[in-house]
């Protein structure tokens, strides 16, 4: 139809060879109705996406109009010195129709991230960070067969890792206690121990029983390089909701109560520090022995306590996050009080008892537990509602590169949870 087309327009050209206006306007006409019905179309059909720092101009089609003999060309029928420019300069990465264009495209002498764009919520600079751990991240993780010959020269490990080996004596005059547990990734808890240790304070590692004897091994040389740091002297495997849960809290508590410490914080080896030590001094200082311990008052957590009900004590049982920030009395309670004890014994037979044992002891006013709360529970109004993290697991986020931005002005003192083979570039600006 176009050969006849033109073969047409052709003709009618000769016969109007005198006729210089007609002839225009005719010719014009040809060519509208050739790009509207065969150029326009494939403009549609084609798209252009991701193409970071270009030495060429390229045209990148949609899956419905893809030449496929293109990645073949790529592939083996260019010239090896071509091939060999194609590929340092593009990688091509097929996807389904469903998630959208066929081919990415990313430089492979491409420049790392910066954080400080990504912090600042640069969305092109998010975009890129993506395309950047997707084909040229290269991971800062440390195998963990090396944590255990590096420990084996613990100065050396201490200098080579950046701890920080001084403390300024407000520092100094406010330790803390901390109980780390895991299972995974001891690269990545050794990345917490780091950022949050100071000579001042205490570490209590639980490693649950059932990881890997190299990360058992690694934690093990990690912890024999401070002083400070110790595994705890008990160790179980830890399951999730089941009151095993709960005992490794326990164990570190034991374990750290003969040191000298203001406050306990527990953690988990995927989270990380969103505050200084010193900015976490602060805070702990100016809460003057209260606890922060989450609690929430919604009836339908109830059935997790129907089979054993009542609790002992005349006590009211609570859901809250196993996450706290606890005053040193607050754990002599926990220890050494008859009433803790009791109801350390009723949790035992309940779901998720790590989520309702520290919250219950602090959400009831009768029992004088010290720095709990003594007011009345009431719900904060939910006048908005901000949302980090497209990932989640169990309804836990899992935070990435979008959630810099957030992160940073938060005012809760760690951020739960972050996973070192997930936009691993999260982890780094944090730190």
């Amino acid at each position: 139809p176009l050969r006849k087309l033109l073969n047409a327009i052709r003709h009618i050209a000769q016969w109007l060879a005198h006729r210089q206006l007609i002839k225009i306007c005719l010719v014009l006409v040809a060519l509208l109705v050739f790009f509207f019905f065969k150029v326009l179309p494939l403009l549609q059909d084609s798209e252009v996406v991701y193409v970071l720092h270009p030495g060429f101009p390229l045209i990148v089609t949609s899956e419905k109009s893809y030449p496929s003999i293109l990645e073949n060309d790529v592939s083996g029928e260019l010239p090896i010195q071509l091939q060999q420019d194609v590929a340092t300069r593009f990688r091509h990465h097929m996807e389904s129709k469903e998630q959208g264009p066929v081919i990415k495209l990313l430089s492979l002498n491409s420049r790392e991230p910066s954080c400080l764009a990504m912090i600042k919520g640069d969305e092109r600079e998010i975009s890129y960070s993506l395309q950047y751990m997707e084909h040229s991240y290269k991971t800062k993780r440390l195998p963990l067969a090396d944590y255990a010959k590096a420990t084996e020269d613990c100065q050396s490990f201490i200098k080579q890792r950046g701890y920080i080996t001084h403390a300024i004596q407000e520092e100094k005059d406010f330790p803390i206690a901390y109980s780390i547990m895991m299972y995974r990734d001891a690269d990545q808890a050794e990345r917490l121990l780091r950022a949050i240790y100071r000579p001042s304070n205490y570490y209590c590692i639980h490693v649950d029983a059932k990881a890997d004897k190299d990360i058992q091994d690694a934690m093990k040389g990690i912890a024999g390089c401070f002083p400070n740091v110790f595994l705890a002297s008990k160790q179980n495997v830890v399951d999730w909701a089941q009151f095993n849960s709960l005992e490794p809290w326990l164990y570190c508590m034991r374990d750290l109560w003969k040191f000298s410490w203001k406050y306990f914080i527990n953690l988990t080896g995927q989270e990380f520090p969103l505050k200084t030590n010193l900015q976490i001094v602060k805070i702990l200082k100016a809460l003057n022995g209260s606890n922060v311990v989450d609690t929430t008052t919604y009836g339908h957590y109830a059935r997790r306590w129907y089979e054993n009900f009542p609790p002992p004590n005349n006590i009211q049982p609570y859901k809250g996050l196993v996450f706290m920030l606890a005053s040193r009395g607050y754990v002599d309670y926990i220890l050494h009080e008859p009433v803790a004890q009791d109801l350390l014994e009723w949790v035992r037979h309940t779901d998720f008892p790590d989520e309702s044992f520290f919250s219950t002891l602090n959400h009831n006013p009768h029992l004088k537990v010290p720095g709990s709360y003594r007011g009345r529970i009431s719900l904060p109004p939910l006048t908005h509602k901000t949302e980090l993290a497209a990932t989640r697991v169990r309804r836990v986020c899992i935070f990435g590169v979008k959630d810099l931005e957030r992160l940073v002005d938060r005012r809760e003192l760690f951020a739960n949870k972050l996973i070192a083979d997930f936009e691993p570039l999260a982890l780094d600006c944090l730190e």
